[in-house]
C-alpha cells in the first residue's frame, strides 16, 4: 500500500508536470518549424551531411572548423536518409535523448532504494527546471543524445550484480558517451570514484576499461579521418577565468536547497551507497560545468549533468530523510524561480517564445527563398538558413573568430576573403559573431539587400554584379590560406 507521503509527492508531481506541459508543447511545436532555434543547429546538419560524404574532418580546415566527435553526426545524418532535413532530425533526437534522460533518472532512483513517487519526483524536477533554465530542449545538438549514451551505462554500474562483463558493457557506453559530445566527461570520473569506494578492484577494471575504449575509438578516428580529426578536436577557443567565476556564483545560489540536502545525506550516513554516488556526482560534474563555462561560447548545458545529479540526489533525500514535505517544497523552489526567470526572458527577448517563432516562419522562409535564387555561393552567420537554402558549408562564424582571437587570422584577411569570395552574405543581429572589420567592410562595399527575422543581407552593388567574384575564387583563396597558415 502507498504511503501517505508517497500519494502526497505524486500529487505534487502531477501539478508540476502539469504546469511544465506548455512548454513541452513549445518544443514539440517548434520541432518541425524553419526557423533556426539555436546558433549550432545548421553547423550540426552540415556535419551530419558530412559524415557520410568523406568531408567530416577537412584538412586543412580552412573556415569550416569541426571540433565535436562523431558519433551523433552518424546518427542523425543515418536517419535523416528516412526524413530528409537534417535540421528537424536532430532535433527529433535530441526530443527522443531527454526523454530517455528523464526516465533514466527514474530508474536509477528505483535502483538507489526510492518509491516510484521519489523517482517520479525527480523526473518532473530535472524536466521543469532544464525547460526553464534553457532552450536546449528539442534544438538540433547532440548533448542530450551524448548524456544519454553515457547515463545508460550508469544503469549498467547500479545493478549489484554487473559483474565483469557489465563493467566493461559500461566503460564502452560512457566512452561512446565521450565520442557523442565531448563535454560529457563527468559521470565516468564520478563513477571511478564512486567504484573505489565501494569495490577498487571494479574501479581499477573500469578505469582501465575505459582508457581502453577511448584509446581504441582515438586511433580508429585517427585512422579514418586523418589528421583533420586531431587538428579539429584541438582547436583553440578563448579562455576567461572571471566569467567561470561569474557562471560559479549564477550556479550557487540555484542549488543551496539540493547542497544542503546533500550534507544532511552524509552527515545521517555518508557510507550509503546512494549518498555516496549523489556526493561524487553532483561533486564532479558541478567542478567539471563550471570550469567549461569559461569557455568561449560555452552554454549552460554543461550543467546538465549537474543538474540530473542533484535531481537524482533530491530522490534520495525525500527517501532517506524525515520532513519529506517539507523538503519537497524546498525543491519546488527552483523551478518556480525558474520558470519566473524564463517568463521574464521571454518577455526581454520574445525570440524565444513559441508564438514570435510560428509569426517569423513566412518570413524566415522568405530568407531561406533569398539566398536559394542565387546560385552563387553565400555566407550565413546563421547556418541553418544556407543550410535550408542548399548552400555549400562555406564559413564557421563562431570557430572563425576564434582563431581571430587567438592569433591563427587577421580580422582584415578575412573581410577581405569574404568580400571577394561570397555575394551574398548574412549577418545575425543584433549578437553578430563576425568581427567589427567585417561588419564594417559589408557596410561600405555592400549594399542591405533585406532584412528579416534573421538579421541582415548584405549584396554586391548592381553595378559591380558585371564582375563575377566566383570566378576569381583561386585569386581569393591565398588569402584565406594566408589566414589559416
Amino acid at each position: 500500500m502507498p504511503r501517505r507521503d508517497d500519494r502526497w509527492l505524486a500529487w505534487i508531481s502531477g501539478g508540476v508536470a502539469l504546469a511544465a506541459l506548455p512548454a513541452c508543447i513549445r518544443v514539440a511545436r517548434a520541432v518541425p518549424l524553419h526557423v533556426p532555434l539555436d546558433r549550432n543547429e545548421g553547423w550540426n546538419a552540415y556535419q551530419a551531411a558530412a559524415a557520410f560524404d568523406g568531408t567530416l574532418y577537412p584538412h586543412p580546415p580552412h573556415f569550416f572548423i569541426n571540433n565535436y566527435p562523431p558519433l551523433s553526426f552518424y546518427i542523425v545524418g543515418g536517419l535523416d536518409y528516412l526524413i530528409g532535413d537534417a535540421i528537424v532530425t536532430g532535433r527529433l533526437v535530441a526530443c527522443a535523448a531527454f526523454v530517455a534522460l528523464s526516465a533514466m533518472l527514474a530508474v536509477a532512483a528505483r535502483r538507489l532504494g526510492c518509491s516510484l513517487a521519489e523517482a517520479m519526483f525527480a523526473v518532473v524536477l530535472f524536466v521543469s527546471t532544464t525547460l526553464a533554465l534553457s532552450h536546449y530542449v528539442g534544438i538540433d545538438d547532440p548533448q542530450f543524445l551524448g548524456q544519454a549514451v553515457s547515463t545508460a551505462a550508469l544503469l549498467i554500474l547500479l545493478r549489484d550484480n554487473a559483474g565483469a562483463a557489465g563493467i566493461w558493457c559500461a566503460a564502452a557506453l560512457m566512452a561512446a558517451g565521450v565520442f557523442t559530445k565531448h563535454n560529457v566527461i563527468a559521470l565516468p570520473i564520478a563513477s571511478v570514484g564512486w567504484l573505489w569506494g565501494r569495490n577498487r578492484r571494479a574501479a581499477i577494471q573500469f578505469a582501465v576499461a575505459g582508457i581502453g575504449f577511448a584509446t581504441i575509438g582515438t586511433i580508429v578516428c585517427v585512422k579514418v579521418f586523418g589528421p583533420g580529426f586531431i587538428e579539429g578536436m584541438t582547436t583553440p577557443r578563448a579562455y576567461s577565468l572571471p566569467v567561470a567565476v561569474g557562471a560559479l556564483f549564477r550556479w550557487i545560489v540555484r542549488v543551496p536547497v539540493f547542497l544542503g540536502a546533500l550534507a544532511l545525506l552524509v552527515r545521517r550516513d555518508g557510507s550509503d551507497r546512494a549518498v555516496a554516488f549523489c556526493v561524487w556526482y553532483v561533486g564532479v560534474a558541478s567542478a567539471v560545468g563550471l570550469v567549461f563555462l569559461g569557455g568561449d561560447g560555452v552554454d549552460w548545458n554543461v550543467m546538465f549533468e549537474s543538474n540530473w545529479a542533484c535531481c537524482l540526489t533530491a530522490a534520495i533525500a525525500l527517501n532517506r530523510l524525515a520532513m519529506t514535505r517539507r523538503f519537497a517544497v524546498a525543491f519546488l523552489l527552483l523551478p518556480i524561480v525558474a520558470s519566473l526567470l524564463a517568463v521574464r526572458r521571454a518577455q526581454i527577448d520574445p525570440r524565444s517564445s513559441l508564438a514570435w517563432r510560428i509569426a517569423a516562419a513566412p518570413a524566415t522562409a522568405q530568407d531561406i527563398a533569398f539566398l536559394a535564387r542565387d546560385s552563387g555561393p553565400a555566407v550565413c552567420e546563421a547556418l541553418a538558413l544556407c543550410y535550408w537554402a542548399d548552400k555549400r558549408a562555406e564559413i564557421d562564424a563562431f570557430n572563425l573568430q576564434q582563431r581571430v582571437k587567438h592569433g591563427d587570422c587577421r580580422a582584415d584577411k578575412v573581410a577581405e576573403w569574404i568580400l571577394f569570395n561570397y555575394p551574398v552574405v548574412q549577418v545575425s543581429e543584433p549578437d553578430t559573431l563576425f568581427d567589427r572589420a567585417l561588419i564594417d567592410a559589408l557596410r561600405e562595399k555592400r549594399v542591405l539587400a533585406r532584412r528579416g527575422p534573421s538579421g541582415s543581407f548584405w549584396v554586391i552593388p548592381p553595378l559591380a554584379r558585371a564582375v563575377d567574384p566566383s570566378t576569381n575564387r583561386s585569386a581569393g583563396s591565398s588569402i584565406g590560406e594566408r589566414c589559416i597558415n
